[in-house]
């Protein structure tokens, strides 16, 4: 009786912490999604100045070597799982690539190239299901929209992985290589799409 009693405890404190983060993502995203994105063009005097893509990346939260990082992970994969529908599917891992890009430049920062560089993958993985899932999405509503977010939001990462590149050596140099490779596969999909 017990354990029953703590099980259920467990699985009401689990649920609960998952409604949290899903109404605190929904609020975070609802006030974004009013905001209007766009990528700055220099001009001929600011050429020499390093172009910065207008996009918001999502505070990345709990990072990879914190030891309450495998319960995060369980709360996205169900999260996720929970999600049917496909254009909010491919907005949630938009936001979880987003996430996974900011805890990698974090980690590479803090001297955790390793750990940084396999967080950066997993993150780009998400942009491309993002990808995928927005022209899944496309044959049923209009994602005109969502493919503007995502042409900035591969903008975006295309541009904190070549700044980490130059912070990186050796091995670490070409598996951003890999993955800057991968973003610029998203950056092509995503362009067909905007002029279909």
């Amino acid at each position: 009786m017990k354990k029953l009693i703590f099980l259920v405890a467990v699985l009401l404190f689990a649920f609960g912490i998952l409604a949290v983060s899903v109404v605190r993502t929904v609020t975070i995203e609802g006030q974004s999604a009013s905001q209007n994105y766009k990528i700055t063009v220099p001009t001929a005097t600011e050429s020499v100045q390093k172009q910065e893509t207008d996009y918001f990346l999502a505070y990345p939260g709990i990072l990879p070597d914190h030891f309450l990082y495998p319960v995060k992970m369980i709360r996205d994969r169900i999260w996720l799982w929970l999600t049917v529908e496909p254009l909010e599917k491919a907005e949630l891992m938009l936001l979880f690539a987003d996430k996974r890009l900011g805890a990698g430049k974090v980690l590479i920062e803090g001297n955790k190239i390793d750990l940084g560089v396999s967080t950066l993958t997993k993150g780009e993985k998400y942009l491309q299901r993002a990808v995928s899932q927005e022209a899944i999405a496309r044959e049923k509503k209009d994602t005109r929209a969502l493919l503007e977010e995502l042409s900035l939001a591969a903008l975006k990462h295309e541009e904190v992985l070549l700044e980490l590149q130059e912070k990186v050596s050796g091995e670490a140099k070409g598996t951003l290589g890999t993955i800057l490779a991968l973003t610029r596969q998203c950056q092509t999909q995503i362009k067909q799409a905007l002029n279909e």
